[in-house]
């Protein structure tokens, strides 16, 4: 659970320094204005922390009020929430870029700072991956899911993995963190205007006016039931697999340039793998064994937030080893209470009959995955903290 940080890993901890390139489009025209003028209203003596915890608690808060309206991930909630979602979103977005221009401006940057953004960053993806698709009425279904895995997760693993090895965090010209967030604002914000049956009408569908009739007809079926939100899900995963490539191109570029194996780095990739398969496996052997009572569709989202956690864990302890200089194994103990969760959902599931009790078998997961993690972050903060003589929370005078 605890991690215990080596004398010579907190030494290359506290001789670390984030190198991140921003190359974002939108960033440079529009948001560095926005984000520069908004820290004029942030007192000196506000620790870039709390900036960001600030931004992840606002994110929380609406996790839970859009759970609280639509706990299945569908039907119509009220205006204000989509609204809500929006605003707090795009507070969000702005807190998480205030947090370093903060950092810089007080001179109290530190890797404890990157850790513990990074960190709150890869919550945040489940938590919203999720009010999205309350939003959007994804329901139950494996919807919710491709996209919490493939326009969520796996971008933000690529990205700090590609950092792990290159040493960089480099943004793209339109990349998910600036671009990807603004239009996710704007469809939340237009669908507290417009509200939310856009994202349920199937525009492909032989009663739609869109299309020619003689298209339409040499349409598959399924192809004309395909509501928005399904065809907006499929058509985001392309560009997110896009640029896991350009992930992938970067650091075998840097390794050849080191002549350093590749094949090891690659390995890496193998975690993301297993979590998502785990997750799926899980959903299918739920979902079919009890298809009225499964977790899955009556605890979907503390379900998802508990594979959230975890995923967080994950994303952190890769973060710290690239601090620390240290290797990154493949099997972490965050992954074993999804592997186990899995195998035990598997012999329900073979055995045709519930022999473990789903309703006990998520409440061991959700606890055992959230304490695992609140002990790794109260471990490592506290680590990191004492070494680096400095506090979380607060700006701590140099001397």
């Amino acid at each position: 659970m605890n991690v215990v940080l080596s004398k010579s890993a907190l030494e290359n901890v506290s001789k670390h320094k984030y190198s991140g390139i921003d190359d974002s489009i939108l960033a440079k025209l529009v948001l560095q204005k926005y984000w520069n003028f908004c820290l004029r209203f942030v007192p000196l003596n506000i620790a870039p922390n709390l900036i960001t915890l600030t931004g992840t608690i606002t994110i929380l808060l609406s996790f839970f009020i859009v759970g609280y309206y639509s706990p299945y991930l569908e039907g119509t909630l009220p205006r204000w929430v989509y609204a809500m979602s929006g605003l707090t979103l795009f507070f969000y977005q702005t807190m998480d870029n205030l947090d370093g221009k903060q950092a810089r401006r007080t001179g109290s940057s530190s890797p404890l700072g990157q850790l513990f953004d990074h960190g709150c960053d890869s919550i945040v993806c489940t938590l919203q991956s999720l009010i999205v698709a309350s939003v959007a009425s994804y329901g139950v279904g494996y919807i919710s899911l491709i996209q919490l895995f493939t326009t969520a997760l796996l971008p933000f693993w690529m990205a700090t993995w590609e950092e792990y090895h290159t040493g960089v965090l480099h943004l793209g010209p339109i990349n998910g963190p600036d671009e990807g967030i603004i239009v996710i604002v704007c469809a939340l914000l237009s669908t507290a205007i417009f509200g939310n049956g856009f994202w349920t009408f199937k525009p492909l569908a032989a009663s739609s006016p869109i299309l020619p009739s003689m298209i339409q007809q040499l349409l598959p079926q399924f192809i004309q039931q395909l509501m928005v939100n399904e065809i907006i899900v499929a058509s985001l995963s392309l560009p997110c697999l896009v640029t896991c490539f350009f992930n992938i191109k970067h650091v075998v570029q840097h390794l050849q340039s080191k002549q350093k194996p590749i094949l090891p780095a690659l390995k890496h990739i193998l975690v993301w793998v297993i979590i998502t398969a785990s997750s799926f496996i899980w959903y299918y052997t739920s979902t079919n064994l009890l298809p009225l009572s499964s977790i899955w569709f009556n605890n979907i989202r503390t379900v998802q937030f508990s594979i959230g956690i975890i995923f967080g864990e994950l994303v952190s302890r890769l973060i710290l080893a690239h601090m620390c200089h240290e290797k990154y194994n493949i099997i972490q103990a965050p992954l074993y209470p999804l592997i186990l969760s899995t195998l035990c959902s598997s012999i329900n599931y073979y055995n045709g009959k519930e022999i473990i009790p789903e309703n006990l078998l998520l409440i061991l997961f959700a606890v055992t995955s959230f304490v695992h993690y609140s002990l790794f972050v109260k471990s490592t903060i506290s680590q990191l903290c004492s070494y680096l003589n400095i506090k979380c929370f607060t700006i701590t005078k140099k001397h």
